[in-house]
């Protein structure tokens, strides 16, 4: 058995917050998991390439082990790591992860598909953090013209992810799109983006992408759709928090979904009063 470097309850580090950890610190080893049954996570440079569990393995048995809330997890570090080849052509977490969530909105429940009967495809999200449409400020646009000019006269082209993003800005896209487009994703986009505000380059456009979603849907304002939009939470935990509100349900006991949010350390009570708060507001 390898060396223990961390451990926890699942109750308050979920499964993705864990491999966000170890993604950061280019981890190598396995994370096991005691929860509903065993289960194991194979991670190999900070990614995820392997997954099993007692019946499973592979991308089902990870989409088994992403909503466990409960239980305890033990993070080990290993000689060798299991890897599933239907895991091995994803490019980093991210991707990995954005397909889980596509693939749990596809077998959500109807009540789940009804709370996010107005939110955006995944493909391009319309709140979070790269659903910011970002704008060439005016040291932007004369740096960008620069670049073009002497791209133009002098046949000089550069390469670097700053300027490929930087060409694409046009206030309408957002990051995601703009990322996509140019095959610079995960950190590598953000930390590009990053050196772009740092260097007064583009700037963000203020308005409240969920909020807007919201009003623009022109349909009654839906407490789950509102905190996946804002980021809150993840497809993933939304579905998670269905479910149980669905189990409590079964044995007899009814919790509103932002009781369970905050239950399951999803959500702040501040953020949930924030939602109650535009919900008021709009009369939902």
């Amino acid at each position: 058995m390898g060396k223990l470097i961390l451990s926890g309850d699942l109750s308050r580090f979920r499964c993705d917050m864990v491999v966000r950890i170890l993604e950061a610190t280019k981890f190598e080893g396995e994370i096991q998991f005691d929860g509903p049954e065993k289960g194991q996570l194979y991670i190999a440079q900070g990614r995820v390439v392997g997954a099993k569990t007692a019946t499973r393995e592979g991308l089902e048995a990870l989409m088994a082990i992403l909503p466990w809330n409960t239980g305890i997890f033990a993070v080990r570090e290993t000689q060798e790591v299991l890897r599933n080849q239907d895991l091995s052509g994803f490019t980093d977490n991210l991707a990995l992860f954005r397909y889980l969530q596509s693939e749990f909105a596809k077998q959500a429940s109807p009540s789940a598909n009804a709370l996010r009967a107005a939110a955006p495809p995944m493909k391009a999200p319309t709140a979070g953090p790269l659903a910011r449409v970002p704008e060439l400020t005016e040291k932007g646009r004369i740096t960008l013209r620069s670049i073009q000019t002497n791209y133009a006269l002098r046949g000089v082209q550069v390469d670097d992810d700053i300027w490929k993003i930087l060409a694409k800005v046009d206030g309408k896209q957002n990051l995601q799109q703009i990322g996509g487009f140019c095959n610079v994703r995960g950190d590598r986009l953000n930390e590009t983006v990053e050196d772009l505000q740092h260097q007064g380059l583009v700037k963000f456009k203020t308005f409240d992408p969920a909020t807007e979603q919201l009003k623009n849907a022109g349909t009654k304002f839906r407490f789950g759709e509102y905190m996946v939009a804002k980021g809150i939470i993840s497809e993933i935990q939304l579905q998670a928090a269905l479910n149980r509100q669905a189990e409590l349900a079964r044995k007899g006991r009814y919790m509103w979904l932002g009781e369970i949010l905050v239950e399951m350390n999803y959500a702040r009570p501040s953020q949930v009063q924030e939602a109650l708060a535009v919900q008021k507001r709009q009369g939902g």
